[in-house]
This record gives structure tokens, C-alpha cells and sequence, in this order.
């Protein structure tokens, strides 16, 4: 395998000129040679003598046109070589310089050193940060070097395969026509992703691609970008919005089928029992899957989104998508909501929450912060559970365990945002924002690293841990929400979900998480914030939730307003008709808003 340094010294610009020269002698070559070819035969000439020249100049010409189009391949090669290498002479600074910012050394072996002392690094460089910084580092050049390889591999394999005459027949008509036979092959080959990648491993082996390589794939082959954690926004929506169609022609074709299976169940005289109910419940979710398709298509339509998750595998669609850029947004939020959310059902509305919780964001950026851009994501990216299943252990709302499978698909994707970013060199404040069990996901995922800098819980059963420290969020950054007539809360009285993020409140937090008012309150700048009450209106506009909210994601909840005064969880939730006392700093007599 080619190492760091070598690549390093790798020179494009003589690769360049020697690209030139060989396009140069090509083109003498297929003028002379074509008109060499018109030589032989000549007219009125035979005999012995004739025979001989005919067929000496058959080899030659057989040799000539060999000779061609092993240089049209190597030329086309050593073309694509030179625009390959520098995608990876890229990768390699630019791992450099993110090595650089975080207080790391690359060594020639493609090892990475700590410039610091143990315990010595500056404060501003955070040591879960640096940790993932190192390991984005090292997965860059390791992808790098991947590369490399493998375009030396291949350049080395075209050049044999020239001089054992491999490319062209000989026999093509005109040296012309044996040039363009041999500049059909392909070449270089571009590398696959790396197998099981993760986010790191997959941002290094794109940033090692050159852009026409970058092209080239997602002309090709979307179906490898498009859910590929790691990649830019841009590049997996462009992959998924590719893919759609033959998504669509797919599911309806499985309709299709689904339907005629149906009429041959209802000609049956006596179908086995169940049947027919499994057949009409096989249409019924390969509908939902196509008017999941109808929400995504009509949400892109607006304008200013991305479809960063595109997944029809499995009972359900699943997608995510952003309003605004989370390329170069420096302030990007990540919604994930909770039981019987569907992206055929729920993708209208909370896309519309995410705008309006974007311009809320993007005004509070502009007033009181850096100026920085906003983007919000709708992460629908794993199957809530739904009513139907409230007593299937398996995939009960009462159960964590969609809520961990959801959370490692969860975490990859914030990690995968965090990759892009850093391998680019883009700022970033993620935030995490997660609602009834969309919050247990998301309190899960959290307890991984991940480069998330502040999270909002709301209407959250729980979070399956058992401290706040469980949760891989700084100290001061995690947030939770409760509304006065939201029951959710109060569910898991047997704690199946860990601590409540509620649980002995103590003068208006729980150990680390901070609790935020639902209340009417007044905004930093004097606008009057309405109280929100039931649990399907946190994200209700210009209320106080979605305010404290937006000023989390914009960076400043030093802006937010917390409950005034401390308050408890009840042991055991109320007696049927008796009412749900409210937290104090919300006003419990007001009508619940309309959603």
C-alpha cells in the first residue's frame, strides 16, 4: 500500500504534461496511420511481390492500431489519475488542517500525535470533541490512502495491460476507429464506500474523491449516497431526489401484485382464516408507503429543503428532511418525534414546524447572535410505534426497544452531520430536539458521543438513563419542557424509561437539565409568548416552548425563560377526574390552542 508521504510527493502537474504528450503523439499516430492504411492496396500490382507487401502491411497495421488504442486508454488514465490524485492530496490537507485546529500532528506513517501534554490542552478544546476530531482525522487519511491505492492499482493495471496489447482488436478499419475503441474502456475505476462504514470513515472517503469523481457517482450509483452518513446534505439529497422515481415504480409495482394477490384470496371459496386480513394489511402499508412518497415529493416541492433520508425498506418509509442548508448553516436542529408518527402523516405538519422554528431561530441568530445560519431537520428516520401495536411487546409505545433502534440510526446521523462539517471546515451548534418517545430516541442516542452542543426534551416519558450524566450533552446544555395538561410525563410511574428528566425538580432543574417554561412569558426582545398546554402544541408559533426552543438552536439560551420556582413529579399520577395540578409559572385555565 502507498504511504502518506509518497502520496504527498505524487505530482500532477507531470502527470499533466505527460497526459499532453501522449495526446499529442496519439494524434500523429492515427493521421499517419490512417494514412498508411491507404497505401496497400495498391492498383494493378500482384504477383508474389504484391502478396508479401499486402501482408506485411496487415501486421504493421494490426500493430499501429493495437498501438493506438492502448495510447488512447493510457492517455484517458493518466488523465483521470492526475484529476483523482489531486481529490486526495485535498483530503490529506485538509485532515491536516483540521489535525492542526484541534491540536494534532499527522506523522509521515499516517499516525496521529497529540501535540499536548495529558490534560494540557487549551480549555476552549473541549476532550470529546478532540476525541472525535482525532478519530475524523485518522479516518481521513486512512480513506486517503484507500484512494491512493487504489488509483495507483489501476493505473498500474491499464499501463500492463497497454504493453501486453490488451485494448483494441487490430482490425477496427482505420487506426482512428482502433483509438476509439480503446478509449471505451473505463480506466480508472471509482473506489466504493467503505463496507459498514462509519460517519468519519464515509466524509473521509468522499472528501478524497476528486469533484468529477464526486460527478460521476452521483450520476451512477445515488443508491450508495444517499443514506450514507457522513456525506453533505447536499450530495444525499441530490442521491435521494434521484432516487425517487424508481423508488415509486417499485412500490407500485409491489401494489400491483398486492392487489392481484387480494382478488385470488376473495375468488377462494374458503380462505384459511387470517388470510385475507393479511393480504388487505400487505396493501394497506404498500399505499402508505407510496403517499409517504406523495408527502416527500410534496414537501421538496417547497423549495429550500433537503431529503437527507430516503429508506422504504421495512414496515414504513423513512426520511428526514431539512429546511434551509445544513451544509452551511452553522446552527442546524434535529426534530425527532415520537408515537404514531409517519412520514405519510406527520411529515406536513412538522415540516411546518421546523420552518416556522427556523425563521424564529434565524431571528434570534440575527438580533442576539453571530449571525449564523439556521436549518432545521424533521428526523423521521427510525419506526415510531404506532396505536396498533400498543400491545405488541415488540413495538409498544410502553417499550424501549424501537426507541434503541431507532437511537443508533439517530446518532449516526448526527455524527454524520458533525463529519461533514468538520471535514470541511464549516462551524457547527447541533442541537437535538426530541418529543414524547421521539425523546426517549433521542435520550438514547445521546448517550453516545456525538457532537451535539445542546438538547431539548419535551413531552418526554423518559430517557432510559439513570442520571443526567448518562447523558454525553455539556454541563449547563440539556433542556426539558413540560406543558400543564400533558399526561405524557406522568405515564412511566414505574420509572420503565430510567430517571424522569422531570424528577426532583430542585429549583428549576433536574441535577443538568435545565427546565424551561410553557408558560405565557414575554421574549428577549418584548414579544408576548403564549402558554402552551396539551402535548401535541410544544412546537405551537410564538408560544413559549417554541421560543426557548429557537433560542437553543440559535446558540443563546442564556435567552430562554426557565420556571421561576421548583416543583416535584407525583409519585403516582391523579385520581380519574381530578385535575393535573399545574407547574408553576403556567396559568392552567386558558382553552388548549389549536394545533
Amino acid at each position: 500500500m502507498v504511504g502518506l508521504s509518497d502520496v504527498k510527493r505524487w505530482n500532477t502537474g507531470q502527470l499533466d504534461a505527460i497526459f499532453k504528450t501522449v495526446q499529442q503523439r496519439l494524434q500523429v499516430l492515427t493521421h499517419s496511420g490512417d494514412d498508411f492504411g491507404k497505401v496497400i492496396p495498391v492498383a494493378d500490382w500482384s504477383g508474389p511481390a504484391a502478396d508479401n507487401a499486402r501482408s506485411a502491411h496487415s501486421n504493421l497495421m494490426f500493430r499501429i492500431d493495437k498501438m493506438a488504442a492502448g495510447a488512447s486508454i493510457v492517455g484517458k488514465a493518466i488523465g483521470q489519475a492526475a484529476d483523482a490524485i489531486t481529490g486526495v492530496q485535498q483530503a490529506i490537507a485538509g485532515a491536516e488542517e483540521l489535525a492542526r485546529k484541534y491540536g494534532y500532528q499527522i506523522a509521515d506513517n499516517g499516525t496521529v500525535a497529540d501535540l499536548y501534554p495529558e490534560g494540557q490542552a487549551p480549555p476552549e478544546l473541549h476532550p470529546e470533541d478532540r476525541a472525535r476530531a482525532k478519530t475524523e482525522v485518522s479516518d481521513a487519511i486512512t480513506q486517503a490512502l484507500r484512494t491512493a491505492d487504489d488509483i495507483d492499482r489501476d493505473l498500474a493495471s491499464v499501463l500492463q495491460r497497454a504493453q501486453q496489447g490488451e485494448f483494441g482488436t487490430g482490425n477496427e478499419g482505420t487506426v482512428t476507429a482502433a483509438a476509439a475503441d480503446g478509449s471505451l474502456d473505463p480506466g480508472l475505476t471509482l473506489l466504493e464506500p467503505p463496507k459498514d462504514g462509519s460517519p468519519s470513515q464515509n466524509a473521509g472517503w468522499w472528501s478524497s474523491l476528486s469533484p468529477a469523481g464526486q460527478a460521476i457517482l452521483l450520476r451512477d450509483h445515488p443508491d450508495w449516497l444517499g443514506n450514507l452518513d457522513g456525506l453533505p446534505g447536499g450530495v444525499r439529497s441530490q442521491a435521494n431526489i434521484a432516487r425517487m422515481p424508481a423508488e415509486r415504480a417499485s412500490l407500485q409495482h409491489q401494489l400491483d401484485e398486492a392487489k392481484s394477490y387480494v382478488d385470488q384470496v376473495k375468488d377462494m371459496a374458503w380462505p384459511p382464516p387470517g388470510m385475507l386480513s393479511d393480504a388487505l394489511a400487505k396493501e394497506d402499508a404498500i399505499t402508505a408507503k407510496l403517499k409517504s412518497l406523495d408527502a416527500i415529493d410534496a414537501t421538496i416541492a417547497k423549495g429550500e429543503r433537503q431529503l437527507l433520508t430516503l429508506d422504504t425498506s421495512g414496515e414504513r418509509v423513512k426520511a428526514a428532511v431539512a429546511v434551509g442548508n445544513v451544509d452551511t448553516a452553522e446552527h442546524v436542529a434535529v426534530f425527532t418525534p415520537g408515537f404514531t408518527s409517519t412520514v405519510d402523516g406527520s411529515l406536513k405538519g412538522y415540516d411546518n414546524d421546523m420552518q416556522n422554528l427556523l425563521t424564529q431561530s434565524q431571528g434570534i441568530s440575527n438580533v442576539y447572535g453571530n449571525h449564523g445560519g439556521v436549518a432545521a431537520v424533521t428526523w423521521i428516520g427510525y419506526e415510531a410505534p404506532q396505536t396498533a401495536d400498543v400491545l405488541n411487546p415488540d413495538k409498544s409505545v410502553g417499550s424501549d426497544d424501537l426507541a434503541k433502534i431507532g437511537a443508533h440510526k439517530l446518532d449516526g446521523f448526527l455524527n454524520g452531520l458533525g463529519a461533514s462539517h468538520d471535514i470541511h471546515d464549516q462551524p457547527l451548534h447541533l442541537t437535538a430536539l426530541g418529543h414524547s418517545y421521539g425523546s426517549l430516541t433521542t435520550g438514547i442516542a445521546l448517550q453516545q458521543p456525538t457532537p451535539v452542543h445542546d438538547a431539548v426534551v419535551f413531552g418526554s416519558p423518559g430517557l432510559d438513563m439513570q442520571t443526567p450524566n448518562d447523558l454525553k450533552v455539556p454541563q449547563g446544555h440539556m433542556f426539558s419542557e413540560w406543558s400543564d395538561r400533558d399526561p405524557v410525563p406522568r405515564l412511566d410511574i414505574a420509572h420503565n424509561f430510567g430517571t424522569s428528566p422531570y424528577q426532583g425538580i430542585s429549583g428549576g432543574s433536574v441535577a443538568s437539565i435545565e427546565q424551561l417554561s410553557t408558560g405565557d412569558a414575554t421574549g428577549a426582545n418584548g414579544q408576548p409568548l403564549h402558554a402552551t398546554h396539551e402535548h401535541g402544541q410544544y412546537l405551537d408559533n410564538n408560544s413559549t416552548s417554541q421560543y426557548n426552543m429557537a433560542s437553543v438552536v440559535a446558540g443563546r439560551p442564556d435567552l430562554t425563560v426557565h420556571y421561576t420556582q421548583p416543583w416535584d413529579v407525583p409519585a403516582a399520577p391523579p385520581a380519574p377526574g381530578e385535575p393535573v395540578p399545574a407547574p408553576p409559572g403556567t396559568d392552567p385555565t386558558p382553552p388548549p390552542r389549536p394545533r
